[in-house]
């Protein structure tokens, strides 16, 4: 049999020849003959294609792979939720090492039971070490979670550079002064000059949560419910550690944030630090006045009867002073309260024109990225007390952000151990048939350069309806 491709060449021959013959224009009756002629090869041409594609449509439905073959079908659409939403697994894992008791080998024979032998959760474990009831998070999991961070946490949301640091400190040097130049006649002996180094000197702060999860919970092989475990684990992990990357002031061995960075370049500079409160008079800072250094500070104090013009002006000077300082400006994020989005988003101008909102739905304001956070307060008083509703806009350049991480995730368990709760009560996680499992990671955040931040202070921008 002919090949249908042949076929169709042959049949588009015999129809040209066809048209040709019907669209003559001295068509006649002696022409009929062939006219019919030429129609029956069209319409046996068709007929021998009809055949062959029969054929070849039988031919595939019967077709036997040749020995060593491999016969490959269409990929399934994944509908497994540990696949398709790997963080989950994260909580599985804790419920297993719950189920086991503490002990990893355990754990392990809990999760084939619950989940089998090939699951995700299963391997997560296989992979992983711990002992007296400690787990550490495996690499491919951890990374899961971090992304979930990042999506609660604005800080590492916005890019900062991450950096390991296994020894659980690490040694940052970099340069405090330049070296000079200067101009002279050919004669003239060269002055020397020498720059000056620096060193930040990270150390790790370790970050703890205590999670009490109840046991009739903790017994069912469900996605959701690890999502449950996932998402309470993960939640006041997420919060604490944006809160310190943001307003941090390094005490109580917690990292420094934004605010004590920039408090930290005003001090530099001869200014006043801030000291901000949400009961009392705040301490407003005030930048420093030595004109070596750029910028004396990059403190922005805002107007409190704000308008859109003094709005703009101090976003636009919160960027002139990075600026200024030779900040540079490859990764500037904004970080805010919801309430000032708000303000931004829905602020009209005199003609009834919404100012930002077209770029502010690109997730843009003043062409850098905007983040927003509850835990930005929006009730800090000003120096006179007058005013308690004040808050403060970030404005960091983020490839000079670091984050070090010494230790990932570590997780620990116990059904029989106590906690106190909120309320001061100790709660025995035996008797209430709880566990309780405690999260515990290490790491740092640092500014390359303090001035790498500046900061709007006083902030009351606000939408009417608010």
């Amino acid at each position: 049999m002919k090949k249908i491709h042949e076929l169709q060449a042959e049949r588009e021959k015999a129809y040209d020849a066809f048209k040709a013959h019907a669209s003559k224009k001295d068509f006649s009756d002696a022409d009929q003959p062939e006219y019919d002629r030429l129609k029956a090869e069209v319409e046996a041409k068709d007929g021998e294609i009809k055949r062959a594609k029969d054929a070849q449509a039988l031919a595939a439905a019967t077709a036997q792979p040749a020995p060593g073959q491999e016969i490959k079908v269409p990929a399934a659409v994944e509908t497994d939720r540990y696949v398709k939403e790997k963080s989950i697994i994260f909580g599985a894992v804790a419920k297993a090492i719950a189920l086991g008791g503490g002990n990893i080998y355990n754990a392990r024979t809990a999760a084939k039971d619950l989940y089998g032998e090939n699951h995700p959760v299963t391997k997560a474990l296989v992979t992983a070490t711990g002992s007296a009831g400690g787990f550490i998070v495996p690499p491919d999991v951890a990374n899961e979670i971090i992304e979930l961070l990042r999506a609660k946490a604005v800080v590492r949301a916005a890019g900062p550079r991450n950096m390991p640091m296994p020894r659980g400190t690490m040694t940052l040097p970099g340069q405090a002064s330049p070296a000079t130049a200067s101009y002279g006649s050919e004669t003239k002996t060269i002055s020397p000059s020498q720059p000056s180094l620096r060193q930040i000197v990270a150390s790790y702060k370790k970050l703890t949560a205590l999670v009490p999860v109840s046991n009739d919970m903790m017994r069912y092989a469900d996605p959701a419910v690890d999502a449950f475990v996932r998402d309470d684990l993960v939640k006041v992990l997420a919060l604490r550690e944006d809160l310190a990357f943001l307003l941090g002031d390094g005490t109580a061995d917690s990292p420094r944030g934004f605010l004590s960075f920039a408090n930290g370049w005003v001090t530099q500079n001869g200014g006043t630090a801030g000291a901000w409160s949400q009961s009392a008079n705040s301490v407003m800072a005030v930048n420093g006045a030595d004109p070596a250094n750029s910028t004396g500070g990059n403190f922005i104090t805002s107007t409190s009867a704000y308008t859109l013009a003094t709005v703009a002006s101090e976003a636009g000077g919160a960027i002139n002073r990075l600026d200024a300082a030779n900040v540079p400006a490859d990764k500037r994020a904004w970080f805010f309260n919801p309430r000032i989005k708000n303000y931004l988003y829905n602020v009209q101008n005199s003609l009834g024109v919404y100012v930002y909102r077209d770029e502010m739905n690109k997730g843009i304001w003043l062409n850098s990225p905007f983040f927003t956070s509850t835990q930005i307060p929006v009730n800090y008083w000003d120096a006179a007390g007058t005013n308690k509703d004040l808050s403060f806009v970030f404005l960091a350049e983020m490839s000079e952000a670091i984050v070090l991480d010494s230790m990932q995730m570590q997780l620990a368990v116990s059904q029989e151990g106590t906690y106190v709760d909120s309320l001061g009560n100790t709660i025995s996680a035996f008797q209430s048939d709880q566990t309780i499992i405690r999260a515990i990671a290490e790491h740092d955040f640092q500014l390359r350069h303090d001035q790498a931040v500046a900061v709007i202070q006083g902030v009351r921008w606000a939408p009417a309806i608010g």
